[in-house]
């Protein structure tokens, strides 16, 4: 295998690899998930490209419940069950759970940016930055946000926990935050119940998700791109999220990945 000539960062246990190292069908998986995960040239999809065919499906797939907005072929809606704003807060609260530096760093910086683009900068700092306790800060979240925190972290740490009557309280709060909208208020109560069980379907495939994602990020020990790699990461993360969550990342990270 040719060495790369691409500049690279520092790494520990799996070396991420280079486009230059790679077949061309492989990169153009890689350059799918740079295109995709705002043109930026990522660690994720360097060690992922040492498996070629889950690099090349990945994307796709993890996009239908992460980044997809309402999707509808038809009268038949196949994604965004849940807004970006809630799945956010779910990744960095599984993340944060989980102790994943990759996640954790990303989700902050992707969390941070999604909220100041919509306008809502100071909520979403508020927000980010408690997720870690969310429960003690319920004058930062909504009932909604309240509920599905609380189901995110009791799917984490042991999913056998969840109660019936958690269950059905999480129902019932999605089914009330519905009614808000203009397009699900008029579903008839068989069409709701579908559709607030979808959402459930999609925000517990989601957190089961990030678990792998955090453990193959902690054991692999994927790390951050900084100032010798391709992209600096860690110079946008500086930027972009505030000090204080920084702080808090570190503190539960505790150095490690």
């Amino acid at each position: 295998m040719k060495k790369s000539n691409i500049s690279q960062g520092p790494w520990t246990r799996i070396r991420p690899l280079q486009r230059d190292e790679i077949d061309p069908y492989t990169e153009a998986g890689m350059v799918a998930g740079e295109l995709t995960w705002g043109r930026f040239r990522n660690n994720l999809t360097k060690v992922m490209a040492y498996i070629p065919r889950l690099l090349q499906t990945e994307v796709e797939y993890c996009n239908t419940f992460i980044f997809d907005a309402e999707t509808f072929r038809g009268e038949v809606q196949e994604a965004g069950f849940n807004d970006r704003f809630i799945k956010e807060l779910v990744i960095s609260r599984t993340s944060l759970l989980n102790r994943s530096r990759y996640s954790v760093t990303h989700h902050s910086g992707i969390g941070m940016m999604l909220f100041s683009d919509a306008g809502r900068r100071e909520e979403g700092h508020m927000k980010i930055l408690h997720l870690h306790e969310h429960e003690m800060h319920p004058e930062v979240y909504t009932e909604r946000e309240q509920a599905v925190l609380d189901y995110t972290v009791k799917v984490v740490k042991d999913a056998h926990t969840v109660t019936d009557e958690e269950f059905e309280k999480l129902r019932s709060v999605l089914r009330e935050h519905n009614m808000q909208n203009k397009r699900l208020k008029n579903l008839s109560e068989e069409e709701m119940n579908r559709h607030v069980d979808s959402q459930i379907v999609e925000l517990t495939w989601l957190i089961g998700h990030f678990c792998l994602l955090n453990r193959w990020f902690t054991v692999l020990q994927v790390p951050d791109e900084g100032a010798d790699d391709e992209d600096n990461f860690l110079a946008v993360y500086v930027q972009v999220v505030p000090e204080d969550i920084r702080k808090r990342n570190e503190a539960i990270l505790g150095g490690g990945f």
